[in-house]
């Protein structure tokens, strides 16, 4: 599997599209609210990382993908958990994050985890949905803790309509530098002036071969050191 961070406008608009197809026909199924720009302000200026099965396949064939932003580029989602006492560049929101393809969102929660170390981010924030469906447990098992009880989400609604309500989710501190430390477990290699992550699909998917390349500076052996808001889909 690759990750490739999308630049482009066509690119973003890409993303987009498969977004919204995944969010209407896998899981809980939503779409942003009438009013809202928060998605279309995540898609525009955040970092978008789509996933692919095969390095080398074309736009067409991502099989998931997640975008991330640092406080100081946008705000964040929801005014909780509360993070005034860390710089703003420091402090990461994940989310966006999709799939067509078992296996993409621990993948995706390996890879943010380097994307953060290399960004040496101090906070991630992130907004999985529990209602009407339970998507924080995840999070609870990577050391996230809830600040705060749920919230209602004033930025998504369900296909027919209904209310969503997303639990505000933050790691920090050691159990942070944990997550980063087992990201940075997959070995970092040289390619043409970049970084190479090259790491396997996580169990218990069959193993294949991923790879993203990141200019980010060298990193020791192994060493050194984030998952995905918007409402997960």
């Amino acid at each position: 599997m690759e990750l490739r961070q999308l630049t482009t406008s066509g690119e973003r608009e890409s993303f987009g599209e498969f977004l919204i197809k995944a969010r209407n026909t896998r899981g809980v199924g939503f779409h942003d609210t009438a009013r809202s720009r928060v998605g279309d302000s995540h898609l525009m200026f955040g970092n978008v990382y789509a996933i692919f099965e095969n390095e080398d396949d074309p736009l067409e064939r991502m099989v998931g993908g997640f975008i991330v932003h640092d406080l100081a580029t946008l705000p964040q989602s929801y005014p909780k958990p509360d993070v005034s006492h860390l710089p703003p560049r420091s402090v990461i929101e994940c989310g966006e994050l999709w799939s067509l393809s078992k296996g993409i969102a621990r993948f995706a929660a390996i890879a943010t985890a380097v994307l953060a170390g290399a960004e040496q981010t101090k906070a991630i924030i992130v907004y999985p949905i529990v209602k009407p469906i339970d998507r924080a447990a995840v999070y609870a098992q990577l050391n996230f803790v809830s600040p705060c009880e749920p919230v209602r989400f004033p930025y998504g609604e369900t296909t027919d309509g209904g209310e969503i309500w997303v639990q505000p989710m933050i790691l920090e501190g050691e159990k942070l530098e944990e997550y980063i430390r087992s990201g940075f477990e997959f070995l970092f290699k040289n390619r043409e002036g970049g970084q190479v992550l090259r790491f396997d699909r996580p169990s218990p998917v069959p193993a294949s071969k991923s790879t993203r390349e990141i200019q980010a500076p060298a990193f020791d052996n192994a060493n050194g050191a984030p998952p995905s808001p918007g409402a997960h889909s």
